[in-house]
């Protein structure tokens, strides 16, 4: 029988990061330490406070998750706005986050709108069975300090050699269905509790570079449906926004109490967009400072 050969300590630690790194708990660990740390002179550069972390949730189809943190504004019970929060590290090979698609149409999602989830009492309620909600997405015009978007692609830092592919999909769209997956089981588990009044924000953290890419549709080739390099203008961006189409089944069971229309576009823009935002980790105290000031400085 073979012996296995020892591991001297350094040989152990080695081995145990690597494990730690591979995975997302120490981002979501020091997301906390940081988010839960005073500012300047003690106060806190926004109104933001970890309300919870893993919080498990569920649809009522029984889809289960958990939502990695969720913050309140306020230290007060009163305030309605929470944040669902996901951390996500980008994968090893494609680090940068490009987003680009400005929706401008007449009908259905619009990129210049914000698309929020709320719900709250919908009349009196005598405090016998289920209180009577209405529960539904909101919209708010859109900020020039955090653009929102349509599509997201994870992009490479180098050039692919040969045989490499320069882009993925993969931990923007696992991360995209697990924040708003996390958001509607949320909201479920709040109205179970019968709480009357809630907003919900979903955000997406995280370790990759994001930018924003923008071009003409007119360059745009139609037979190849490519684009040349020159014809892009990229810029980096602290934080955005993407109005993201959530899961059917997802959007069926989350509550939301607005009809149904054969008018998709319509449809699509009451019941099953939601606007998820999207923040370097470094930046996260300035993006909440701003999340604050566009949403949550009037508690509404």
């Amino acid at each position: 029988m073979k012996k296995s050969t020892p591991t001297s300590l350094k040989d152990e630690q080695e081995i145990v990061a690597l494990a730690l790194n591979e995975q997302g708990y120490l981002l979501h660990s020091k997301l906390v330490e940081v988010l839960q740390s005073p500012g300047k002179h003690g106060i806190s550069p926004h109104g933001w406070y970890v309300d919870a972390t893993e919080v498990p949730v569920h649809l009522q189809d029984g889809k289960e998750t958990r939502i990695d943190l969720v913050l309140r504004h306020g230290p007060a019970l009163r305030s309605p706005w929470r944040v669902v929060l996901e951390c996500k590290r980008s994968a090893r090979d494609y680090k940068r986050w490009v987003f680009f698609g400005q929706t401008d149409r007449s009908r259905g999602p619009s990129g210049r709108i914000y698309y929020v989830e709320l719900a709250q009492l919908n009349g009196m309620w005598d405090q016998k069975g289920e209180p009577p909600m209405s529960h539904r997405v909101d919209s708010s015009n859109a900020s020039a300090e955090c653009p929102v978007f349509d599509y997201g692609v994870e992009a490479r830092i180098d050039r692919p050699g040969s045989g490499k592919r320069a882009s993925a999909t993969d931990a923007i769209e696992d991360a995209f269905q697990q924040v708003t997956l996390g958001q509607a089981g949320l909201a479920i588990r709040l109205r179970r509790a019968h709480e009357l009044n809630f907003r919900l924000l979903p955000v997406v953290v995280t370790t990759a570079e994001l930018m924003s890419a923008y071009f003409s549709t007119d360059k745009v080739s139609l037979d190849r449906g490519m684009i040349e390099p020159k014809d892009l203008k990229l810029e980096p961006r602290q934080w955005l926004a993407v109005n993201y189409r959530i899961n059917d089944l997802t959007c069926e069971f989350s509550g939301i109490t607005t009809n149904h229309t054969t008018d998709l576009a319509a449809d699509l823009a009451a019941r099953q967009v939601r606007t998820v935002f999207v923040v370097q980790a470094p930046h996260i105290q300035p993006f909440l400072a701003w999340l604050e000031k566009t949403f949550a400085w009037v508690e509404r």
